[in-house]
């Protein structure tokens, strides 16, 4: 029997899905990485559903998107050298506060009457603003927490805690305009991102080896771009996040006006239906979690992108809802962000770990950008074409990536 169980042992421990938690800081971290999704997609629901009920357009919703995403890709490209230089905790937990703050704002004019568009796109202006400082800095510190064993458990649990906010954000937002009104869903929104910045602070400093003399800025800057341009594994998987955000990963963004105009949903409807593509996600994440440092990560990135590539294209032609929501959950099981994530933590050293991760959620800040473009086909064309096209341009990536070229199928991290 104890022969039967010490050789169990090896299997139990590469399933041992929480271990990163065992690490005291990474808790604490985890517990703002799961108030702070809860918030963002709070906010994202609320401003959208916002824009619909002042002008009836999604170009409109698009534009607000979009203005995100532009002033989220401006700023992160400089964000990633303040994360390698300054202390990673206290910018992340500063600039959730912030933003809590401009929410709380927003809240206020709701409640007086007095909200009107442009408040919408200052407000997204400066949210953005805040959360492309904190992004880089939230990733680039999660190597810190945790020791090298625990990164791939870390990264993916902290994506499924994440996860777990676009499934629960969404939902509460939506009920809570249906039975309360907007103004009181956007004081919840403001108190998610409250308890992520105090939660935040509770994390220790991490040390940081600091060297005396630092090249400008802008050679920092110059070579974080340097690196992801001439290393093949991080040139690869940036295309794969450039590509996929651009023309797929913006149906997320557009979830309200395609619910709305397409499947007559309510605002309540609307959030239980972006919880789909939350579900999947977080089912994923937990899948990947529970793997351990398994080795073969650049067949799951390779699955995932054909996966997703299929699932927006059927999404294209879905006019019922629970089949509709169904397709969102593998939409969600099939986010490439998770493993591309992992291999560049793994990949980069960390005197870059901040440059590389700012590049790399540049990628996730054109799933913003491409929202505007893909409303603009559904204004002037129709929903199909919007998704099926974005469809089409990821499946013909992933194959050219994942199939014709090798640095993808040769790679082990």
């Amino acid at each position: 029997m104890q022969g039967a169980l010490r050789k169990a042992r090896p299997l139990f421990k590469r399933w041992q899905t929480f271990r990163a938690l065992r690490h005291r800081d990474f808790r604490w971290y985890s517990a703002s990485a799961t108030a702070q999704p809860v918030g963002m997609g709070m906010q994202f629901l609320i401003h959208s559903w916002l824009v619909l009920e002042l002008t009836g357009s999604a170009s409109r919703m698009g534009f607000l998107v979009f203005l995100f995403g532009a002033t989220g890709l401006i700023v992160i490209l400089f964000a990633g050298t303040l994360a390698d230089r300054f202390d990673r905790r206290d910018l992340s937990s500063a600039t959730q506060a912030l933003t809590a703050l401009v929410l709380a704002g927003l809240a206020v004019l709701q409640l007086v009457d007095r909200i009107a568009l442009w408040h919408l796109y200052v407000s997204v202006v400066l949210m953005a603003f805040f959360m492309a400082i904190n992004t880089p800095a939230r990733a680039a510190l999660v190597p810190d927490l945790v020791d090298r064993e625990d990164i791939m458990n870390a990264v993916v649990l902290n994506t499924a805690v994440m996860n777990a906010g676009r499934v629960l954000g969404p939902a509460i937002a939506g009920a809570i305009i249906e039975f309360a009104g907007i103004g009181p869903s956007l004081c919840v929104a403001a108190g998610f991102f409250a308890l992520a910045s105090l939660a935040l602070f509770m994390v220790r400093r991490p040390e940081r080896t600091v060297p005396v003399e630092r090249p400008s800025f802008v050679s920092d800057l110059g070579a974080g771009f340097q690196y992801c341009w001439t290393n093949p594994v991080t040139f690869t998987v940036m295309t794969i996040g450039f590509v996929f955000g651009l023309f797929g990963m913006s149906y997320v963004q557009l979830m309200p006006a395609f619910a709305k105009q397409v499947l007559g949903a309510s605002a309540g409807q609307v959030g239980l239906l972006m919880s789909g593509a939350g579900v999947g996600s977080l089912a994923g994440t937990i899948f990947l979690a529970s793997l351990g440092n398994f080795r073969h990560k650049n067949w799951l990135l390779i699955a995932s992108m054909f996966l997703f590539g299929v699932s927006l294209f059927l999404l294209a032609w879905s006019p019922w809802f629970w089949v509709s929501w169904g397709i969102l959950f593998f939409l969600g099981l099939s986010d490439i962000f998770p493993m591309g994530t992992t291999v560049l933590q793994l990949s980069v050293s960390p005197e870059l770990r901040g440059r590389v991760m700012s590049l790399w959620y540049v990628t996730s800040a054109f799933t913003l950008i491409g929202a505007f473009p893909m409303a603009l086909v559904a204004d002037y064309l129709d929903w199909t074409a919007a998704f099926a096209g974005g469809a089409v341009i990821c499946l013909l990536v992933a194959l050219i990536v994942g199939i014709f070229r090798p640095t993808l199928r040769h790679l082990r991290v």
